[in-house]
């Protein structure tokens, strides 16, 4: 998958470094399960698009990360940057798409 299809950005402070990214095609999207509410904003995992190549050199480089969608998700579970058990899953509004996963990665 070479297209642009994840929002990132990056946060600096001193020596941390943490890289916030999010599916294209969950971003503004109002999720909810158990009563927590999440709503991937562009005020937080940012404007920037880029590709998964980008996005497995910005984890590389990053202390933490938080990170939510579908894609990213399996796209670490793929590189084994994150274990299936660490992944909180939250329905889709629309119950016929996939859950969405979210984590929190400390390095």
């Amino acid at each position: 998958m070479g297209s642009r299809s994840y929002y990132i950005k990056i946060y600096s402070h001193q020596t941390e470094r943490l890289v916030a990214i999010c599916d294209e095609d969950i971003m503004e999207l109002s999720l909810e399960s158990r009563g927590v509410k999440i709503k991937p904003t562009k005020k937080f995992y940012g404007e920037q698009l880029v590709t998964e190549a980008e996005v497995l050199t910005a984890l590389k480089e990053c202390t933490s990360a938080n990170v939510i969608g579908r894609r990213i998700i399996d796209l670490l579970i793929k590189h084994n940057i994150i274990h299936k058990e660490a992944i909180l899953w939250i329905d889709h509004p629309d119950k016929s798409e996939k859950r969405i996963g979210h984590a929190i990665l400390i390095k």
